[in-house]
């Protein structure tokens, strides 16, 4: 979905596995007129991109597309990218992309299942870095990779990704989300928020939240970043809330340095009821109330197929595991802030 994602994954492997094999192909950085891209010697280029800049995309033409992790971005992003097939220089156009197996109701899975994408499944075997075919056998680092780190995980991940089964999560919190929930919704009129969930380690989640009269609520927009600063989030969520102009932001209450430096700044932040309970019987109310996303919100549609109860019963059960959980936390402080007035006996902050 974005540039910074694809460095260290697929172009690392390209750079560094398939470049040292080919004759007379160079790498050019791009300047101002002509963008980044891989030269060949016939006049080809494989020029790089991210999804999350799709401006520089949709003014260009290309004979094949190639989408790396494909589950992370959205159905209108893989119609917009059909339509960029038309450079004419080979005797067909293609749009092909990899991926790792998420939830059955995923778009991409559903697609496939309707025939409009097909579906070409392949498994570890298939990589000649994890499996040597003329000895039939796993390589030192197929074992230490497949063998070894894959087949030791449990649950939905060791389904995914050990066994490639787009597997759904027992226990879901959230069973009755559907796909026909992903879709854009006109918010004119309606009432607006900010969610926020700060991590450190973890994603920093931010969602634009709206409710309508009628209870119904929606989520348009997301920020979902690794590795931020407190003043890359403080800078974050003034620039969303300098475009929505919210009512209210809903802030994890554990993030005090946030909420007083935007309160500070004039910007209507406070502490979000983090009773955690309390706050999934508000979004299950919303969710039955007609609830929609928009299909750019990937990662808040990807947690909602993992956000679930623990499996283990020693594990206190009537709380969700907390993991998939950044996205589920702010649309929980943002959802229970527009739906639910304040409640006698709940904790008051002030600056």
């Amino acid at each position: 979905q974005t540039l910074e994602s694809l460095k260290p994954a697929a172009l690392n492997t390209f750079i560094a596995g398939v470049m040292p094999s080919l004759h007379g192909v160079t790498y050019f950085g791009g300047n101002k007129v002509y963008p980044a891209e891989f030269r060949y010697p016939n006049g080809s280029v494989i020029h790089v991109s991210g999804l999350d800049k799709a401006e520089k995309v949709k003014s260009s033409e290309y004979d094949l597309i190639y989408v790396n992790e494909a589950t992370e971005t959205d159905e209108a992003t893989w119609e917009m990218l059909k339509s960029r097939l038309r450079n004419g220089a080979m005797p067909y156009q293609q749009l092909v992309a990899d991926c790792n197996p998420s939830g059955p109701k995923h778009w991409l899975k559903r697609r496939c299942e309707s025939g409009r994408t097909r579906m070409i499944v392949s498994t570890h075997r298939d990589n000649p870095a994890y499996w040597d075919r003329r000895a039939n056998d796993w390589t030192a680092k197929g074992r230490q990779y497949v063998q070894e780190n894959l087949a030791s995980l449990s649950g939905v991940q060791r389904k995914r990704l050990y066994q490639g089964i787009w597997a759904a999560v027992e226990g879901l919190v959230y069973a009755e989300f559907e796909p026909e929930m992903i879709r854009p919704q006109d918010v004119e009129g309606w009432r607006n928020a900010l969610g926020v969930d700060v991590g450190s380690r973890n994603p920093t989640a931010i969602l634009d939240i709206h409710a309508a009269g009628d209870g119904r609520t929606h989520v348009s927009h997301e920020i979902y970043r690794t590795g931020m600063s407190n003043s890359d989030i403080l800078l974050a969520v003034r620039q969303r809330a300098d475009i929505l102009k919210p009512e209210a932001i809903f802030i994890d209450p554990s993030a005090k340095g946030l909420i007083t430096d935007l309160v500070r700044l004039r910007y209507p932040a406070k502490p979000a009821n983090n009773e955690v309970l309390y706050g999934i019987q508000v979004c299950h109310s919303a969710l039955q109330a007609g609830f929609t996303v928009d299909p750019s919100c990937v990662n808040f549609i990807d947690e909602m197929g993992m956000y679930a109860y623990a499996e283990n019963p020693r594990i206190e059960t009537d709380k969700p595991v907390k993991d998939w959980d950044h996205t589920m936390d702010a649309w929980r402080y943002g959802t229970v802030g527009l739906l639910e007035p304040p409640r006698r006996g709940a904790k008051v902050w002030s600056f």
